[in-house]
């Protein structure tokens, strides 16, 4: 008697185990801290000129550029994108934390598919400030369709002395 006593008491507190740990959740911290409005671009890179210059030791893009003063060239961005692009935005400020101007606002449109390194590209003609031996930063920014700003990359443009 004593022994079933036992057998029930044991199954009992197994089932019990079991049915109490079912009833347990477990937290989610990720989206505890975050919540998701929407998918947004993503600039890969940005550079200036026509051509991309590439460093032959590293074969990492050099994205800042030298050129006279007042002289036009291109800024281009790199990126990729799940969503519909809505809109480009370049700025340049004197410093990266300073304020930045509104340089150009470019329509979804214009970009074009790279191939070879399976991302869209956009240049963007700019024109290098007017005092000689100056250095501006441009910044690229993208807005997507759903209204989600990208992250801005920049670059530097310097004009010769």
């Amino acid at each position: 008697m004593k022994r079933n006593i036992n057998k029930i008491l044991m199954s009992f507190a197994f089932l019990s185990s079991i049915f109490l740990s079912g009833c347990y959740e477990e937290p989610d911290l990720i989206n505890d801290i975050s919540t998701s409005v929407g998918k947004v671009a993503q600039i890969s890179i940005v550079w200036l000129g026509t051509t991309r210059n590439v460093n032959p030791t590293s074969l990492a893009i050099i994205p800042t550029l030298t050129v006279d003063a007042g002289a036009s060239t291109n800024f281009n961005i790199e990126y990729t994108s799940e969503i519909p692009v809505k809109e480009f935005r370049v700025y340049y400020a004197a410093t990266a934390t300073g304020a930045q101007t509104l340089v150009a606002n470019v329509p979804a449109g214009t970009q074009k598919y790279d191939a070879a390194i399976r991302s869209y590209v956009l240049a963007v003609p700019i024109k290098a400030q007017e005092t000689k031996g100056t250095t501006r930063l441009f910044f690229a920014q993208i807005v997507t369709e759903n209204g989600l700003l990208s992250v801005q990359k920049s670059t530097t443009l310097t004009t010769n002395k």
